[in-house]
């Protein structure tokens, strides 16, 4: 009985001693479970007092040893990621170093439109489709240099450029500033330097779009300064895109263009009023001058239009913006004049147009308004995290005037309303109705029609 008993306390032993010199537990809590098993087999007599001893010694050894491993496995992987870029995924993705000193994020966006339309004898296409935009490209850091580079594919299926710059980043003891380069936005009014991305209406006021240039090659110089900037370049013609929102123009164009403005009143970043004034100048030196032209509804189809058609020497053109704008909580505003004075030698001509954009957040977001325009929105609840998302009602009423001189272009009143349902941070549907109240073209088989459409899109971006 004796060597039996004797036998088993060998066999405890010798597999304890092994478990803690061969085997170590690869946690502390392990052996703190360890030892109190060994307080009860000390406590029923299966372990002697001096055993009992030996292998706490062993089990308290074996802890030391794990936590220098522990610590060296620490500091090798300090040492070894010190240098390794950061990766966010949240929202968008981007990758950066760690001191901060470059950064780059993929950029793109997806637009889908679909549109039925009541054509009241005009050209508009009943019930069309189209890929309305299909950008991608990417942008970054490399301090103090910032860069972008943006394709679109929409439209007529060829690439064409859109964003192409560098910047030279730097602050000074007024605030902020840059020196950009390359092709970008020309320094004009709100609604031509905003992004379609963030926009509550589908398209843009008539006067977006108009034949001041929106995109252009050039250098720009802007000064942020507390809650007022100043912008200004001097450009030529944009990169042979064929597009919309670039403003298309011949090889001999010059365009000088300011922005100047802020924010007068600044409650805070959702309870704030913008104003601010633009002037444009451009030089044609003979060449013909891109005249307005500008479908009143929808990109899609051929529906009438706003048409001024100007003589092909039209020496130069001036044209003026005022903005103002405001932010109170879910609720903004956005009111916009254009004019232009386009001198041309088969008579000068003064052309007008307006706008009146308003919108509410029915689930209390507001409008992010940051360095002079609109950014993104993020519902409070989105869907997906147990929320319905984002939901807002917009609506404009603009007036474009075309008429003055030799040019007649006509004038139309235009109304449009919109609802939109923000899903995530980087998803949009929208539903917009859109009606020509008045159209009024004296001599044209078009005037008097009063069209309306209905149209909705799906939207990605990141």
């Amino acid at each position: 009985m004796l060597f039996k008993k004797n036998y088993l306390k060998n066999i405890i032993f010798s597999s304890f001693i092994l478990f803690f010199i061969v085997l170590p537990p690869p946690i502390v809590a392990a052996n703190e479970a360890l030892l109190e098993l060994l307080k009860v087999l000390r406590d029923k007599g299966t372990l002697s007092p001096q055993e009992y001893e030996l292998l706490v010694e062993a089990s308290e050894e074996d802890n030391e040893k794990i936590k220098e491993s522990i610590d060296e496995m620490r500091a090798e992987v300090k040492k070894t990621t010190k240098d390794a870029p950061k990766i966010t995924t949240k929202d968008k993705f981007k990758v950066a170093s760690q001191d901060g000193s470059w950064e780059w994020q993929p950029i793109g966006r997806i637009f889908w439109d679909t549109v039925f339309a009541d054509r009241d004898n005009s050209n508009l296409e009943a019930t069309n489709s189209e890929l309305r935009r299909a950008r991608l490209g990417f942008q970054g850091r490399i301090a103090p240099i910032k860069y972008k580079l943006e394709l679109d594919f929409a439209n007529s299926g060829t690439a064409s450029w859109k964003d192409v710059w560098l910047s030279y980043n730097k602050k000074n003891d007024w605030g902020e500033w840059f020196i950009k380069v390359g092709q970008h936005h020309v320094p004009f009014g709100h609604a031509t330097i905003s992004s379609s991305k963030y926009k509550p209406l589908m398209r843009r006021p008539l006067f977006g779009d108009g034949p001041q240039a929106s995109r252009a090659v050039g250098i720009a110089y802007r000064q942020d300064a507390n809650r007022w900037f100043f912008h200004t370049g001097a450009f030529i013609p944009a990169l042979g895109t064929g597009s919309d929102e670039t403003g298309e123009g011949t090889t001999d164009r010059m365009t000088y263009a300011l922005r100047f403005g802020g924010q007068p009143f600044f409650k805070d970043k959702t309870h704030l009023i913008h104003t601010a004034i633009s002037y444009q100048h451009e030089e044609f030196n003979g060449d013909a001058f891109n005249n307005i032209d500008n479908s009143l509804l929808s990109h899609v189809g051929d529906g009438d239009a706003l048409v001024a058609n100007f003589g092909t020497n039209a020496d130069d053109s001036n044209t003026y913006d005022v903005e103002l704008i405001s932010v109170w909580g879910p609720f903004h505003s956005v009111f916009e004049y254009v004019a232009w004075n386009v001198s041309d030698p088969d008579g000068d001509a003064d052309l007008s147009t307006w706008a009146v954009d308003v919108s509410w957040f029915l689930t209390g977001e507001s409008m992010k308004y940051k360095a002079g325009a609109f950014s993104g929105i993020k519902p409070k609840a989105p869907v997906g995290k147990g929320g319905w998302g984002a939901w807002q009602i917009a609506a404009r009423l603009e007036n474009m005037d075309l008429t003055d001189g030799n040019i007649i272009g006509g004038e139309a009143d235009v109304f449009t309303i919109g609802l939109n349902w923000y899903l995530t941070s980087n998803t949009r549907l929208m539903a917009n109705y859109g009606a020509v109240l008045d159209f009024n073209r004296n001599g044209f088989a078009d005037d008097g029609r009063d069209p309306s459409v209905f149209q909705m899109r799906a939207q990605v971006y990141w």
